[in-house]
């Protein structure tokens, strides 16, 4: 049991992990000539992964993936499991269909276990759209990172101080959230974990967020001579409505990018920019522009 979790082992009224509270998507990517397919597709309710498209304008060949949800927000006891495996100089860009919300939790807490692995020459863009954690919830992140060293893992990650427009802000009980990386013959890369308890620390507080109420980071894994360039054209920002700035991650393995603000359209946009410098230094293509409604 993960020790920041062992307060909430009551069981829910429906069991943790039981059906409709158990949901697994796991996505293959291969190379296919010019473009990338996706070969291997397994999915199980309430995670809905329908087909891969190829809308994006400035990258035909790229699959684009949106993972959805049938069950409305994570509830006390669900277990969600994520594996992505992007082949040998393939590509894929996986996303989520709207915000993930966190419902209040009276017994138990929900969880996310997720792998990754990209063989030599990947490219794997991982975008969702933000989490909020709203009052009274529980919520355990776990992902665990493969990767050839001339892959590259764009991961993005934003984090909401709770339902705003219901006047909530960072009431809820727990959020825990942790990575490691390592190639494919064992070797670590980088572990990173932060675990948030308002009630014994508020975020508030000088040293961690401040004023700020909107978290996101982009973890980034390249070649070392491409973070090379992708710091050295990162803009710092730093004002009252928003702070961005980009640190190298330990064994040359890429970077790490984080932002904090007040408004989530404005957090997002940054961390669009700094993933549309990441796809054109590394495959030569911008990103284009988000759809006006996410």
């Amino acid at each position: 049991m993960i020790a920041e979790m062992q307060a909430y082992t009551h069981t829910p009224r429906m069991g943790a992990g039981t059906t409709g509270k158990y949901g697994l998507v796991r996505l293959g990517f291969e190379r296919d000539g010019s473009r990338s397919i996706l070969r291997q597709w397994e999915r199980r309710t309430p995670l809905i992964v329908q087909q891969a498209l190829y809308f994006d304008p400035e990258w035909e060949e790229l699959p684009c993936v949106y993972i959805l949800s049938s069950g409305g927000p994570n509830v006390d006891g669900d277990r969600y499991e994520q594996h992505f495996r992007v082949g040998c100089n393939a590509f894929a860009h996986i996303s989520t269909g709207a915000a993930t919300k966190i419902a209040c939790m009276r017994h138990n807490y929900s969880s996310m276990q997720q792998t990754i692995h990209l063989e030599e020459g990947a490219y794997l863009e991982y975008l969702p759209e933000p989490l909020i954690p709203c009052r009274g919830s529980r919520y355990l992140s776990q992902t665990q990172i493969t990767i050839a060293p001339s892959a590259t893992l764009l991961y993005a990650e934003t984090y909401l101080c709770g339902r705003r427009w219901s006047g909530e802000r960072f009431d809820y009980d727990v959020l825990s959230v942790s990575m490691r990386a390592q190639r494919e013959d064992g070797q670590s890369l980088f572990a990173d974990k932060f675990i948030v308890r308002p009630a014994e620390q508020h975020p508030s507080c000088l040293g961690v967020m401040g004023s700020y109420e909107i978290f996101a980071q982009v973890v980034l894994l390249t070649p070392e001579s491409l973070a090379a360039q992708i710091y050295s054209s990162c803009e710092q920002t730093f004002d009252s409505e928003m702070v961005a700035a980009v640190t190298s991650l330990p064994n040359g393995c890429g970077l790490i990018y984080r932002v904090m603000g007040m408004q989530s359209q404005a957090v997002k946009r940054r961390v669009r920019e700094f993933c549309s410098l990441v796809r054109l230094t590394v495959k030569g293509r911008p990103m284009a522009d988000d759809f006006p409604w996410r």
